[in-house]
C-alpha cells in the first residue's frame, strides 16, 4: 500500500490489498448478480436511461450490517477499509473510515457511460472509489475528475421546496450545487469560472477517497474500451 496523492479533498492509495487478495477480489466480480442502474428509477447523476451501467446490491457496515449473497469478498473489502489506520484514516479518509455507517456496492460502466458533475449530499462525510477491474488502459477513459474548491450544497433545500410548495430558494445568490442540474443553473457558471482541477486514472487496485464537499464526475468510458467494463467498488460514509 502506498500513498500516490494527498490533499485536503482527496487521498489516493495504490495497491491497497496485496496482489493475491486483489486477484481474488477482481475475479469474484464476474459471479455477482447485477441489474441496470436505472432499473427502478432514473439515477440522474449517471446520465439518461439506456447507457451501459450495471450495479450490484449494497453492503452495509456499522450501526447496520448487511452482506447480500455473493458479495462476501466485497463485504471483506468494506471491513478492511472500515478498520484501516493511517494514512487512510487521516485527511479525507477520516470522514469515510470514521462514519457511523459505511456502504459499498459494485458499479460497472461500459463504453459511453460516465457520471455528471455533482457533489454528494450533506448526509455523507465522504466517498470512496476502488477500481477492481483486472486491467485498464489509459486510452479507455473513465477518469475520476475532481474540481478545485469546495461546493455549496443546496439539494436538500431544493427537494424540500419542490415537495412542500415552499418558495424556491434563491440559488442565484447562493451559487449552490443542486444535484443533477441539466447544466442550466448557476452551479455551471461556477464550474466555468473555476475551470481547474485534477484527474485520477482508473488504475486497477487504486483506492480514491474524497470528502463530501468536492464536485466530481467520471469521464465517459471511450469506445476504445470495447466490451471492457470500468468496474469499481463505490461507497459512502454516512453521518
Amino acid at each position: 500500500m502506498r500513498v500516490s496523492y494527498s490533499d485536503d479533498t482527496c487521498l489516493v492509495i495504490d495497491d491497497f490489498p496485496d496482489r493475491d487478495a486483489f486477484r481474488r477480489l477482481s475475479m469474484s466480480i464476474q459471479f455477482v448478480d447485477y441489474e441496470p442502474i436505472h432499473s427502478t428509477k432514473w439515477n440522474k447523476p449517471y446520465g439518461p436511461p439506456g447507457l451501459p451501467i450495471i450495479q450490484s446490491a449494497g453492503v452495509l457496515r456499522g450501526q447496520k450490517q448487511s452482506t447480500p449473497p455473493r458479495l462476501g469478498l466485497i463485504g471483506d473489502f468494506v471491513d478492511q477499509l472500515r478498520n484501516s489506520r493511517a494514512p487512510i484514516s487521516d485527511g479525507p479518509g477520516a470522514g469515510v473510515v470514521g462514519s457511523r455507517i459505511l456502504t459499498g456496492k459494485l458499479i460497472a460502466m461500459g463504453a459511453g457511460a460516465g457520471l455528471f458533475w455533482h457533489a454528494d449530499t450533506d448526509q455523507v462525510n465522504g466517498a470512496y472509489i476502488f477500481y477492481v477491474h483486472p486491467r485498464w488502459d489509459s486510452s479507455w477513459g473513465g477518469e475520476l475528475m475532481v474540481m478545485d474548491g469546495a461546493a455549496e450544497l443546496g439539494v436538500g433545500a431544493l427537494a424540500d421546496s419542490a415537495g412542500g410548495g415552499a418558495e424556491r430558494p434563491d440559488y442565484e445568490s447562493l451559487g449552490a450545487v443542486i444535484g443533477p442540474d441539466f447544466r442550466t443553473d448557476p452551479a455551471e457558471e461556477r464550474r466555468m469560472q473555476i475551470g481547474t482541477g485534477r484527474f485520477y486514472t482508473a488504475r486497477p487496485n487504486r483506492l480514491v477517497l474524497i470528502n463530501g464537499q468536492v464536485e466530481h464526475r467520471v469521464n465517459p468510458v471511450l469506445p476504445a474500451a470495447g466490451d471492457q467494463f470500468r468496474c469499481s467498488i463505490v461507497g459512502f460514509g454516512i453521518k
